[in-house]
């Protein structure tokens, strides 16, 4: 039988975000994927933070996810109750490569499988294979 595994954590403001990060990882015994996962993690925390939560540390930033042995699955919830319209780049010009912002959400498409918003949260999904393409059991 499958075990699931899933967890809902919370942070305020973006201190420790990294320890968050790395419990993941290590809840999920995933450090074939650590660039990956670090990486959508960061930018994703850090948009809830500036963007949804305003870059108040007073509002909470909550992380959901799950792994069901196919489907990496993070669900970023910032406290702004709806969002608006946001549109997920496919590319980023060359000009715009070494700029501070404006490249996060194009980072995270291309790292997973499926990026969405739905009110305020962003919902991630990465399938987890092998070398030979295979599925994996975290």
């Amino acid at each position: 039988m499958l075990n699931l595994i899933k967890n809902t954590l919370t942070l305020y403001g973006i201190n420790g975000y990294n320890n968050i990060i790395e419990s993941v990882i290590k809840a999920l015994n995933a450090y074939d994927y650590y660039f990956d996962i670090k990486l959508i993690l960061t930018e994703a925390l850090l948009n809830a933070f500036e963007h949804g939560n305003n870059s108040d540390k007073n509002k909470p930033i909550s992380l959901f996810y799950n792994f069901d042995g196919k489907y990496l699955n993070f669900k970023i919830t910032s406290s702004e109750k709806t969002l608006p319209k946001i549109n997920i780049p496919e590319s980023v010009s060359n000009e715009d490569l070494l700029k501070e912002h404006g490249r996060g959400l194009f980072l995270i498409k291309s790292l997973s499988d499926k990026v969405e918003f739905k009110g305020n949260s962003l919902l991630i999904q990465k399938s987890i294979l092998d070398n030979t393409n295979t599925e994996v059991s975290i």
